[in-house]
């Protein structure tokens, strides 16, 4: 049985010196990263395609960069793909890029589960799975309420993959269920 943290079991202080790369920003991306700006977090930066989405993280205020160079700055990687095509960007655009001791954060556990995408042993791997589509996920953290969330420390590199979780679901918009 998984066990119930809520936002003060969370610690935002972990990351006020790292860099926080959004892979994606569409339906979930978008929303994360808004609420993680909310929240005091200040190094967030966007990877992406150039198409409407690279406009719409540039208009939200956001340094916009190619997946592959975001992914060369990040500490901590949301990675915020549709399943589909995530393992095919991974191997081409991001695994490439990593440093050691970067921790990547899925919000769905699919492709790691089935081993469509592998991380390197030197890298931490979490999931927070927020259950709700963006739009709700950042309306219900705009009304201050949290939601269920999934949340996993899938491969822990570095001894720290917990307190990335941690401030992850520090964010005011998960109550969380898991680890």
């Amino acid at each position: 049985m998984g066990k119930i943290y809520y936002d003060n079991d969370g610690n935002i202080d972990v990351v006020k010196d790292m860099v926080v790369a959004i892979i994606g920003y569409g339906n979930q991306g978008r929303s994360q990263a808004l609420n993680m700006r909310d929240s005091g977090i200040k190094n967030i930066i966007v990877g992406s395609i150039k198409d409407d989405s690279w406009e719409a993280a540039n208009n939200d205020g956001f340094k916009t960069y190619s997946i592959s160079e975001a992914s060369s700055k990040a500490d901590i990687l949301f990675i915020l793909l549709p399943d589909e095509v995530a393992p095919k960007i991974y191997n081409e655009e991001i695994a490439p890029n990593l440093k050691e001791g970067t921790t990547l954060n899925f919000s769905s556990g699919y492709n790691i589960t089935y081993g469509y995408i592998k991380p390197a042993s030197n890298l931490n791997v979490i999931m927070v799975a927020p259950r709700m589509i963006g739009k709700g996920v950042r309306e219900t953290y705009q009304a201050g309420i949290g939601f269920p969330t999934f949340v996993v420390v899938n491969q822990d590199a570095t001894g720290n993959a917990k307190d990335c979780y941690w401030f992850i679901k520090s964010l005011r918009f998960y109550q969380s269920w898991g680890y």
